[in-house]
């Protein structure tokens, strides 16, 4: 099992994103069931579809059809942080300064469910004890 994160998932939906091709084969490699369910947090969702909507390169369209489809895939998993979480989360904040609050939402996730495996261009992860960033699957 793998966690996503937002940069990914962004990439994916903007052609222009210089990881744009490395995004679209994870999910295809997501989409065919090659790597099982693959969970994202909510704050991941609302991240993902903020740099969707907003970064100049993508607008209303994409992140609607963005929102759409991550809703609707089977191999994608939202998962809503419980009170525990939430709470761990907020100490990994404060402990990782690299790590944006979201990002800190995703490792709280990792650990709580014993997930090792994270798919992320996102060098912030790097050196979070327990968690092992792929750029590739």
């Amino acid at each position: 099992m793998f966690v996503i994160d937002s940069v990914v998932l962004a990439a994916a939906a903007l052609r222009r994103d210089t990881r744009h091709r490395d995004a679209i084969k994870i999910l295809s490699a997501i989409g065919a069931g090659r790597l099982g369910k693959c969970l994202f947090t909510d704050y991941v969702l609302a991240e993902t579809l903020t740099l969707i909507r907003f970064s100049g390169r993508g607008g209303v369209e994409a992140s609607n059809k963005a929102y759409e489809l991550l809703l609707a895939s089977r191999n994608l998993e939202l998962v809503r942080l419980n009170d525990i979480e939430l709470k761990t989360a907020g100490e990994i904040f404060k402990k990782y300064p690299r790590l944006s609050f979201t990002d800190s939402t995703t490792v709280a996730l990792m650990y709580a469910r014993g997930i090792k495996a994270l798919i992320s261009f996102d060098t912030g992860f790097d050196g979070v004890p327990g968690i092992e960033r792929r750029e590739e699957v």
